[in-house]
Parts: structure tokens; C-alpha cells; sequence
């Protein structure tokens, strides 16, 4: 069932809005004539603080931003771009509500064009993305030439792993300005998620050239060669990032690089080091959680299990409901006994619904992925109507919220109760549309391997194998898949 809502997204192509059976044409200045979108502000030091705040975030200095786009906000309380900004970037899920509710208020106060801004930042965290969308689509249209506008947007693609979209969005941008360094690092990034490293490469020496003394540019070549496999050239580059700036986080990169090559000792000892130095709670729980990673790579189950319990503690007391959610999940994709780990589901769906503040997407978002492994874990114990029952749930948030996380889940849950019904064929284009997620990969290998397709089991092994992200849905499939593979090449 796939929902190519997305195909619409052909930005700068047209002054026309194709959203929502929307027809009115945006108008577009003069090619000769380069307008940006207004800023509106009464103060002059609040100006000041959001462009050095701008300058950060293109920079990828998380922590700086945020603390001047506060200090534009304190300047001038009525500085809604600021405000709605801060919401984006914030990881405090309190401070993410109530900045986005006061932009929302403050709309009225400034240009239509910071109002399409606020729409869709907003709309995007609301789960309205259709008209989010929608204003984005006419922002992009309306100011074709502001590269900070197709930054922000392309970077906000590439966290909805819209990469195909972001590709085209941070290609415009570049084409014309071609020094921009924040879009070719977007852009490096979004090259390497479609596989093509080769242009990932291309587009990462382009940035680092414009920009050898910071340490961003290294810490972007480091995960992209990392997610090639080259993980001695990754951790150079993430040491060089480290030496420039010791404060700038590239320790958690070292980290997640160890764990893939498959040293977890010396990976929590590099995850110890950062989150020590980490910039918020949020940063500082999410450390945790990878490095509670590292006890599944290693098979030390009692060990894992402590970890995460400790991080859902930890996620639990500083707020982060998501945080504390994704910890017992994690726990009901790795227990062994499947009925304990539908326990360790409703823990997390327990998390999601607590008195802690959440937006709307991340809430589903993650409401998505325990649906996701509640499917899964059901038809373990053959309780294909718990799965049902969980597939219709998602099947529903899939045909009314267009996240790309909801869709993958719902497809490889869909896929994955087909098999389980002994209807391989029909799950194959589920399986299809949710290849990003490592266990459809290794089911829909599995049915090519079975019904003969040798060339497309080829494909989908050579990928999966070649998986280096270090998450634990990799960390469950994709070692294990590794050594299948030797272990059939052995055969006769």
C-alpha cells in the first residue's frame, strides 16, 4: 500500500502549490533580484544573537545555537522566527512545547511569509504534516534563491529520511551557491543514506576544503565513511575533529564507530568519556542508550538488560518520555522469552501516554516502532490476532499521519504477519516498500532465496551486509546475517 504522498515535493520547479489540490501560484521574483525571508524583529541585539545563531547551525554547533537563539528570544519576546526555531532544534521536550505554542501566538505579529514558517514547523511536530508541507512547498517556491531557507528545509528532509527529496532540495542550493558548506554537508549526508558513496565522497572533500579548520566537516566524513565500512579513515577523521574541538562531541562518533568494528569495550569506555561532557540530559540519556548497545553486540544479555532498565530510569526521572519509551523497546526486541517482551512493549506504551511532554510526531513516531516489534513478537507465540490487532493500529496511523517512520513500520509489520500466514509472495511488496529496516531486508532475503530469485537475493543480501549504522535494529540482524552468509558460503 504505498503512499507516495511525497511526489509533490518537486521544489523550485514550479510556482505552483501542488498540495492539497491547492492552485493558486506563489509569485517569484526576478531572477536578477535575490530575496530572502524577512526576519521581524524590534531589536537590534536580538538580530544580532539569531544571525550568530544561524552561523552555528550551519556550523552544526548544537548547543551554541540554541544558547543564542534563547539570548534573541530574551532580547526580544516577541521574535517569533527565533522562537519557532528553538522549537526545531531544542532536545527538551518542555521547551519544545512551549516555544512552538508561543510562535504559534506570535504569528500574527509578523510577515505571512514567517507565518507559512511557522505552519510548518510547527504543523511538522503537530502531525499536521499536509499543510506543513504545503507551506514549506510555498516558502521554498516564494524565496528560490535563499540558500538558508533550502538549508533549513533540506535539513529538516533529511531527519524525516526523506533523502531523495533532500538530495533535490540541497542539489538547487548548491547549483547556486556552490560554496555553501552547509548544504554540501547535508547534501554529502543524504548522497551516502540513497548508497551512493561516490558522490557522498565528492560532495564531503567539496565541504571540508571550504572549511579544514572546523571540526564538523571531519565529524561528517567520519560517519560517512563509517556507514561505507572504512572505519580506520572514520575514526581519523573523527580524531582530527576531536584535536580542532574537544568539546564538539566527535568522542560519541569514535564510539559508535568501535562498536560496529566490533570492540564494545573500548566503545563504552569512548561513550563514557561523552557523556560526561554531554551539552543537555537529552544528549546525555541518548549516549547512554548506545552504549547499552554495545552489551547486545557482545551477547551479555544480563548486562544489556541492566543498561537499558537504567536508561529508561535515567529517561524516566529527566522527562524525556521517548527516550524511556525506546529503552523498554529495545528491551522487548532483545528479550529471549517473547511473552516478557510484550511486557516490556506496554512499558514503553506506558512511557508514551505518562505525564511528560512529548510532540505529537515523536510521540507516533515511536508509537509506530513498539507496533512494529508487538507484531513481530506476537506471531513468536502465534497470537497472529494480538499481531492483527496491532497491524490494524498501524495500519490506520499509516493512512492518516505520512511520517516515513509510520509507513516503514506498517510496511514490514504487514510483510512480516504475511509470512507468518504462509502468504511469502504477497508480503514481498511490503517487505519492498520498508527495505530500510534491517529485519524486512533479511525476510525479504529470505523469500528470494526460497523462490529463486537468486539476482534479487543477491542485491538484498550485498545491502543488508553492507549495513553499518549503529542502531540497535542493526546490531540484532545484521551481525548474525553476516556470519549466516559465510556460513553458506561454505557449503558445498
Amino acid at each position: 500500500m504505498p503512499r507516495r504522498w511525497y511526489v509533490y515535493l518537486l521544489l523550485f520547479s514550479s510556482c505552483v502549490a501542488l498540495v492539497c489540490g491547492k492552485t493558486k501560484p506563489v509569485q517569484t521574483p526576478p531572477k536578477d533580484v535575490i530575496v530572502k525571508l524577512p526576519i521581524t524583529t524590534s531589536s537590534p541585539q536580538a538580530k544580532n544573537s539569531f544571525e550568530k545563531a544561524m552561523q552555528e547551525f550551519e556550523q552544526y554547533r548544537i548547543p551554541e545555537t540554541l544558547q543564542d537563539l534563547r539570548a534573541a528570544t530574551k532580547a526580544d519576546p516577541d521574535f517569533a522566527q527565533a522562537f519557532i526555531l528553538l522549537s526545531r532544534l531544542s532536545p527538551d521536550p518542555a521547551e519544545e512545547l512551549t516555544t512552538r505554542e508561543h510562535a504559534k501566538h506570535l504569528a500574527t505579529k509578523v510577515s505571512p511569509s514567517e507565518q507559512l514558517l511557522i505552519r510548518w514547523l510547527a504543523g511538522a511536530q503537530e502531525n499536521n504534516y499536509l499543510p506543513a508541507i504545503a507551506a514549506m512547498n510555498d516558502l521554498l517556491a516564494k524565496y528560490p534563491r535563499d540558500q538558508r531557507l533550502a538549508y533549513l528545509a533540506g535539513d529538516w528532509l533529511m531527519g524525516q529520511k526523506r533523502y531523495e527529496q533532500a538530495a533535490t532540495v540541497l542539489e538547487r542550493a548548491v547549483l547556486l551557491y556552490p560554496d555553501y558548506a552547509a548544504a554540501l554537508n547535508d547534501l554529502a549526508y543524504a548522497y551516502a543514506d540513497l548508497g551512493n558513496f561516490d558522490k557522498a565522497f565528492a560532495t564531503m572533500d567539496r565541504y571540508v576544503a571550504l572549511q579544514p579548520d572546523q571540526p564538523n566537516p571531519h565529524d561528517s566524513y567520519g560517519e560517512i565513511l563509517r556507514m561505507a565500512g572504512k572505519f580506520d579513515a572514520a575514526l581519523e577523521q573523527f580524531r582530527m575533529s576531536i584535536r580542532m574541538d574537544p568539546n564538539f562531541g566527535s568522542e560519541v562518533g569514535v564510539a559508535d564507530t568501535y562498536a560496529l568494528m566490533g570492540k564494545e569495550r573500548e566503545a563504552r569506555e569512548e561513550y563514557d568519556r561523552a557523556i560526561v561532557f554531554a551539552p543537555s540530559n537529552a544528549d546525555k540519556v541518548q549516549r547512554e542508550l548506545q552504549a547499552a548497545v554495545t552489551w547486545i553486540r557482545d551477547n551479555n544479555r544480563k548486562q544489556a538488560e541492566r543498561a537499558f532498565s537504567d536508561v529508561a530510569r535515567h529517561a524516566h526521572s529527566a522527562g524525556l518520555a521517548e527516550l524511556e519509551a525506546e529503552a523498554h523497546r529495545i528491551l522487548g526486541m532483545y528479550e529471549a522469552d517473547p511473552r516478557l517482551a510484550l511486557k516490556q512493549l506496554q512499558a514503553a506504551d506506558d512511557a508514551l501516554h505518562e505525564d511528560h511532554e512529548i510532540s505529537a510526531s515523536k510521540r507516533d513516531d515511536e508509537l509506530a516502532r513498539i507496533l512494529r516489534v508487538r507484531v513481530t513478537r506476537s506471531i513468536e507465540i502465534h497470537d497472529l490476532d494480538s499481531a492483527s490487532n496491532a497491524l490494524q493500529q498501524l495500519e490506520v496511523m499509516a493512512g492518516t499521519i505520512r511520517s516515513e517512520v509510520i509507513e516503514v513500520s506498517y510496511h514490514g509489520a504487514a510483510g512480516a504477519l504475511l509470512v507468518a500466514q504462509g502468504k511469502s509472495e504477497d508480503a514481498i511488496p511490503h517487505l519492498e516498500e520498508g527495505n530500510t529496516d534491517p529485519e524486512s531486508m533479511r525476510l525479504l532475503w529470505r523469500i528470494y532465496s526460497g523462490n529463486g530469485a537468486a539476482s534479487q537475493a543477491q542485491a538484498i543480501a550485498a545491502k543488508l551486509a553492507s549495513l553499518n549504522q549503529p542502531t540497535v535494529e542493526q546490531a540484532l540482524v545484521v551481525p548474525h546475517f553476516r556470519v549466516s552468509l559465510v556460513s553458506l558460503a561454505g557449503q558445498p
